[in-house]
C-alpha cells in the first residue's frame, strides 16, 4: 500500500504539528520571539484568531490587566503587528526565556498554516510544548482534527542549510512523539524520501508556494548541476500556495508512490494509408499513450510504440490489446497481430488489414503533428501490473484534480520522447485530402517537439 499523509478513515487519530525553525536571526540583531499564542485564565489566546477590531480591543484589555502570560517564562505579555500585516505576541523582556527567536517570515508561515488547519476544520495550537528524554521540544505549531488525536504529522520549514543527519534525526524525534514529519525546505534535501518527506518553500509577494521535484529531478538529480537542480520552472511541480498545500496534507492529497490499484487512460494514434495489397484507405496504429490517471498526478505519461506492445508480458498488456482489438476494425480498418517478416525468425506485432496483409513496422513513421488520436478507453489496473511498461521511482505526490500538472512521456524503456500535444490532434477526412502514398515515412524534422 502507497504511504502517504491520508487521512481517510482514521483523520480523527491524527495530529498535525508545524514546526518552524527559522536563520539565526540573533546574528542579524534580531533577538526577538514573535509567539502566536499566548495564555490566559480564560484559556490559550491565538493571534490569528483576531481582526484589527478584536486585537486593539485585546491589546487595551491586556495593558489595564496585564492577564496575559506566555507558558515558556513570566515575561509580560505586549501585542504587535508585523511589517507583513502579522499580528504576534511578544515578551516585553527577554530575560532568561529560552524561546528561540523567528523571523517575521516564519511568522507569517505559522499564521497561514494556522488558519489553513483551521478553516480545514482542525484545532490550531501555536509554539506547543512537549518533553522528551532530551528535554522540551517545541512545535510551533499544534494542529488537531480532534482534542484527544494522538497520533500526527509533523511539517517543519527549515530556510537555514541543515546537514542530512540532523534532518533525519530531528525528524526521529517527532516519530518518537508519535508524528509524521514533513520538511518545508528553501534549500531541499533529501530530494526523494518516503522516511524524511521533503518539499520547497518559495517565498513570494502573497505568502509562499509549495514545490515538489518533477520527473527529471527524482531520476536525475546526482546527474545535475545546482544550478539546474534550483531552476523551479524545469525540476519542481507548483502544488499551490502554503495554505492550499497545508489544507491538501490534512484532506489526504499528500501521499508517497504509485496508488496500489487506479484508473489509466489510453490514447491510441494512428496515420493515413493505403493496404498495399488490396488498395483499401485505412488507417493503422502507430503509437499508444497510457496516463496513469488522477491519482498518479506526478508520474509521467508512457509512450509504446504498437511493435513494442508485443514485447510486454503481463496481463496489462493483454488487456490493452484485446480492447484496441475490439475497436480499431471500426475505425482504422486494423486489427493488431503478431506477424514473421519471410527474412526472420521473429514476430512483432503488427498492423493486419481486412484481407490479411500487415504492415511492416519499418514504415510505420515516427509521431508527427499529422498523427491524429484512433482510440481512447479507460482500464483499471494496479501498481504491479504497470511495471513492465514503466520502471516506477516512487515520490512524493500532491494530489489536486481542479489543477493537475502537465506531464513529461517517457518511452517504454524509459528514455525522453517529443511531447505529442494529443488535444491538438485533429481528426480529419483522408479522402477529401487525397491519399498519402501507400505508406507515410515521416524524418525526424516532421516531430513535434512543441
Amino acid at each position: 500500500m502507497p504511504i502517504g499523509f491520508s487521512v481517510a478513515g482514521t483523520i480523527d487519530d491524527i495530529t498535525l504539528i508545524v514546526q518552524l525553525v527559522g536563520d539565526d536571526v540573533e546574528s542579524l540583531g534580531l533577538g526577538i520571539s514573535m509567539p502566536l499564542r499566548c495564555i490566559s485564565s480564560e484559556g490559550d489566546e491565538l493571534s490569528f484568531e483576531h481582526d484589527a477590531d478584536s486585537w486593539a480591543a485585546l491589546r487595551e484589555r491586556n495593558s489595564r490587566a496585564r492577564h496575559l502570560r506566555f507558558t515558556c517564562c513570566d515575561a509580560g505579555v505586549i501585542l504587535k503587528t508585523s511589517s507583513l500585516g502579522t499580528r504576534y505576541f511578544a515578551h516585553q523582556a527577554r530575560g532568561g526565556c529560552d524561546t528561540a527567536p523567528e523571523t517575521q517570515e516564519h511568522l507569517r508561515a505559522k499564521t497561514i498554516i494556522c488558519k489553513a488547519l483551521k478553516d480545514a476544520g482542525w484545532i490550531a495550537t501555536p509554539e506547543h510544548r512537549m518533553t522528551d528524554a532530551d528535554g522540551v521540544c517545541i512545535a510551533d505549531v499544534l494542529g488537531k482534527r480532534v482534542a484527544d488525536a494522538s497520533k500526527g504529522i509533523a511539517f517543519e520549514v527549515q530556510w537555514s542549510p541543515q546537514l542530512e543527519e540532523v534532518t533525519k534525526a530531528r525528524t526521529d524525534r517527532y516519530t518518537e512523539h508519535g508524528l509524521r514529519s514533513l520538511w518545508l525546505m528553501k534549500r531541499p534535501m533529501p530530494l526523494n524520501s518516503k522516511d524524511v518527506p521533503v518539499a520547497r518553500l518559495v517565498s513570494t509577494d502573497q505568502g509562499f508556494d509549495v514545490y515538489i521535484p518533477s520527473e527529471s529531478l527524482v531520476r536525475g538529480a546526482a546527474y545535475m548541476s545546482s544550478r539546474d537542480i534550483s531552476d523551479l520552472e524545469a525540476s519542481w511541480r507548483r502544488c499551490g500556495t502554503l495554505a492550499e498545500f497545508a489544507r491538501a496534507v490534512v484532506e489526504g492529497r499528500f501521499r508517497f508512490g504509485i496508488a496500489s490499484e487506479f484508473d489509466i487512460r489510453v490514447t491510441v494514434g494512428g496515420v493515413a494509408n493505403w493496404c498495399y495489397a488490396c488498395g483499401t484507405e485505412t488507417q493503422p496504429a502507430t503509437w499508444i499513450v497510457l496516463d496513469l490517471g488522477h491519482l498518479n498526478p506526478d508520474f509521467p505519461n508512457i509512450f509504446v510504440e504498437i511493435h513494442e506492445l508485443g514485447q510486454v508480458e503481463g496481463g496489462l498488456a493483454e488487456r490493452i490489446l484485446e480492447s484496441i482489438n475490439v475497436r480499431l476494425p471500426n475505425v482504422g480498418g486494423y486489427r493488431l497481430g503478431q506477424r514473421k517478416p519471410k527474412e526472420s525468425t521473429a514476430t512483432y506485432l503488427a498492423n493486419v488489414c481486412r484481407c490479411g496483409a500487415f504492415l511492416s513496422r519499418s514504415y510505420l513513421p515516427h509521431p508527427s503533428d499529422k498523427d491524429r488520436v484512433l482510440l481512447e478507453f479507460d482500464l483499471t489496473t494496479t501498481a504491479h501490473d504497470v511495471k513492465p511498461f514503466y520502471k516506477v521511482i516512487d515520490r512524493w505526490c500532491f494530489i489536486d484534480p481542479a489543477n493537475p500538472p502537465s506531464k513529461p512521456m517517457l518511452g517504454l524503456h524509459g528514455f525522453g520522447v517529443p511531447n505529442i500535444t494529443l488535444t491538438r490532434l485533429l481528426g480529419c477526412s483522408f479522402s477529401a485530402d487525397g491519399p498519402l502514398g501507400k505508406v507515410r515515412h515521416v524524418g525526424y524534422a516532421d516531430v513535434d517537439a512543441d
